[in-house]
């Protein structure tokens, strides 16, 4: 299927279920006979789970984990190897601030945005060699749906985006912050600016992300 848009070249879309490595091989291979190599990773895929870590069930857990991880290294997994041998390529994978900050009510994604912030440090130092560049974002709020009542456990979602602590970006912005960010070759992309002062208080000043916390739990307390 080809899609029209406004850039150079044709785009060719397929749906793809990230937790199936089968079916994201099948992609590779299609990818590979159309373009004949692979210059650019976006591991980007997500999902979110809302709700004091005890309310959620472990089958919940286990879905989160395998989108926002294993779909993650299923795709560098399949295409880290063809960078190597064609001696270049970027690897992008979204993590979250939140996998840096912690984030009360969110246990399940930010363990999984944290594996993949240390699993990108990680790979980074191995793939220079090969020529191989690895980047990480750590984006704040995006509306881009990830919000959906099925994936808060014990409270309801318009009191919950309601009691978000900043105005949520739209994907347009989150992605022109993402591509300036690889455009400029950097290894860790935080954005906006709200995120980034989250990024560093985790760092220097924890004990002042107390009350962010506590405000991300009482939606859920007050039921």
């Amino acid at each position: 299927m080809v899609r029209e848009h406004s850039g150079p070249g044709v785009i060719h879309p397929f749906i793809l279920d990230v937790r199936d490595r089968d079916a994201y091989a099948s992609v590779i291979e299609e990818i590979l006979r159309l373009s004949k190599s692979i210059d650019f990773l976006f591991n980007n895929a997500g999902v979110t789970l809302l709700g004091e870590a005890q309310t959620i069930p472990f089958e919940r857990w286990k879905w989160l984990l395998d989108v926002n991880l294993m779909g993650v290294i299923h795709g560098t997994h399949l295409v880290y190897p063809l960078m190597i041998a064609q001696g270049s390529g970027h690897i992008i994978n979204t993590a979250s601030v939140a996998g840096a900050t912690g984030y009360a009510t969110a246990a399940a994604y930010a363990a999984s945005k944290a594996a993949i912030l240390e699993f990108s440090r990680s790979l980074r130092a191995e793939a220079k060699g090969y020529g191989v560049r690895v980047s990480v974002a750590c984006p704040g709020y995006v509306n881009s749906g990830i919000f959906t009542q099925d994936c808060i456990i014990g409270a309801d979602i318009e009191a919950m985006i309601r009691d978000l602590p900043v105005k949520m970006m739209t994907p347009e912005e989150a992605a022109s912050h993402l591509l300036q960010g690889v455009v400029g070759r950097k290894n860790t992309i935080v954005f906006p600016v709200s995120a980034r002062l989250l990024w560093w208080l985790s760092k220097w000043a924890p004990t002042l992300l107390v009350p962010l916390h506590r405000r991300l739990l009482r939606v859920f307390q007050r039921q």
